[in-house]
């Protein structure tokens, strides 16, 4: 038998859009006839009514403005200090190659003497030593190609990537002998001089690829040490 609670609910499930079991002609005649439900429908549809805003909000600002007002402070801070990071890695890793080049033409100078130069089968230097001589022209002349990779790296910093395994493998391999020589106590001060300049190199690349990516040394080494300041 039909009861007020069915019709009740049947039509606050109208009103809501949901499905109810009753039909529609059965819960008006209900209504027309019953003034207890015919009071709730009144009650209810004021009810809609007052929750129902009048006209749609409008927001009071554009939400791309909002999204910018609140993003650009930050990426200009950051881009910033991109900017500037990668630029002093840029002017670093130029020192370096102008050292690099001083350094080769410096060997180029010191193979003279050691320079071999037969005339009708005789040396002209008495003191010279070919195999000498071609050590400090390979010398000189891997110096001279780090010099040209680090000013084209200077130039197209995005390119770094492509020097940096040469670099830091060369200081790997050189660091190997070196610990050889430390333990043999031969160790020169050229092989000093060599593994500063190709150590120093590789950091001042990594460097700039971080920067040149968007990492910073600073930010790496809190969140590495869990620094939250």
């Amino acid at each position: 038998m039909l009861n007020h609670d069915q019709v009740q609910d049947a039509l606050s499930a109208r009103m809501d859009g949901e499905d109810y079991d009753l039909e529609d002609d059965v819960i008006d005649t209900h209504v027309a006839h019953c003034a207890q439900c015919k009071a709730f429908q009144e009650r209810a549809a004021k009810l809609s009514f007052s929750l129902t805003p009048n006209k749609p909000l409008e927001p009071t600002r554009e939400l791309a403005e909002t999204i910018l007002a609140e993003v650009e402070p930050e990426w200009r801070r950051v881009s910033g200090s991109r900017l500037a990071s990668l630029a002093g890695a840029r002017v670093a890793l130029v020192v370096l190659a102008t050292i690099f080049f001083i350094w080769a033409v410096t060997l180029i100078i010191a193979s003279g003497p050691f320079t071999g130069v037969a005339e009708g089968g005789a040396l002209l230097n008495p003191d010279a030593n070919q195999v000498e001589a071609e050590h400090l022209i390979e010398a000189a002349g891997l110096r001279l190609g780090f010099a040209a990779g680090m000013v084209f790296c200077a130039w197209r910093p995005h390119l770094v990537g492509g020097l940096l395994p040469v670099v830091a493998t060369a200081f790997f391999f050189l660091s190997g002998f070196a610990m050889r020589d430390v333990a043999l106590g031969t160790l020169s001060i050229s092989q000093v001089y060599t593994l500063c300049g190709m150590g120093i190199s590789a950091l001042v690349m990594f460097w700039m690829w971080l920067a040149d990516r968007g990492f910073f040394i600073r930010q790496m080494w809190k969140n590495l040490s869990a620094d939250p300041h």
